[in-house]
């Protein structure tokens, strides 16, 4: 397939079961609570969210956060993973990983918006990033670069976060994405080739789906 004109998101997969997560997180709201840092620290373009770290940096420090690549488990993954393991598997297969990134579970809180930036520094650099969505309604949207996405719920897809990006809730309910990074062959940080399409399938983008 000749690729033709970058896209900034790819949809990877669509349709997975969310509901046993979606379970667990209500029944542990604490969870939400115990790191901050990520919304908190001066400037944050994610001030209207609240993120739960299950795989994250060896430290929340300005160098591990930016420039160390490694990812770690943190504590409530031994309570989120009869649920997380058997809803992330299947496409971590499908992506051939090759090196597991962090897995942030981030909410953008009614009336929220991520404000415009791109991700930077090494780790951002080493690895692809993708969103798994748990929770939406109509009116949440995403851009990147030019480019201007919906996601549905059960949904997973890639997108370029070295572009400009922002996220945007102006419904009523929360929009909770699992937000994980890694490396896979079929994503680079120069973006990906596609289509001429705004938005293309994993398939369309010439990977062979067995």
């Amino acid at each position: 397939m000749t690729h033709t004109q970058e896209s900034n998101f790819v949809r990877v997969a669509h349709g997975l079961d969310v509901k046993p997560l979606l379970k667990l997180l209500d029944a542990k709201p604490e969870l939400w609570k115990e790191i901050t840092a990520r919304q908190k620290f001066t400037g944050s373009p994610h001030k209207d969210t609240e993120s739960i770290y299950v795989r994250g940096p060896y430290k929340m420090s300005h160098y591990y956060v930016i420039w160390d690549t490694g990812s770690y488990d943190y504590p409530c993954m031994e309570y989120l993973k009869p649920a997380l393991v058997p809803l992330m598997q299947p496409v971590l297969k499908k992506l051939e990983v090759k090196d597991m990134g962090r897995v942030i579970i981030v909410n953008l809180k009614p009336s929220g918006h991520v404000t415009k930036h791109n991700d930077q520094g090494f780790y951002a650099d080493h690895y692809s990033r993708f969103h798994l969505v748990l929770q939406s309604n109509q009116w949440c949207s995403q851009t990147c670069g030019n480019q201007k996405q919906k996601f549905e719920v059960g949904d997973v897809w890639w997108f370029n976060h070295k572009k400009l990006h922002t996220a945007d809730n102006v419904g009523m309910t929360d929009r909770v994405h699992i937000i994980f990074d890694c490396v896979t062959k079929y994503f680079s940080m120069e973006g990906v080739t596609v289509t001429d399409k705004n938005a293309v399938t994993f398939d369309e983008c010439g990977v062979v789906n067995d």
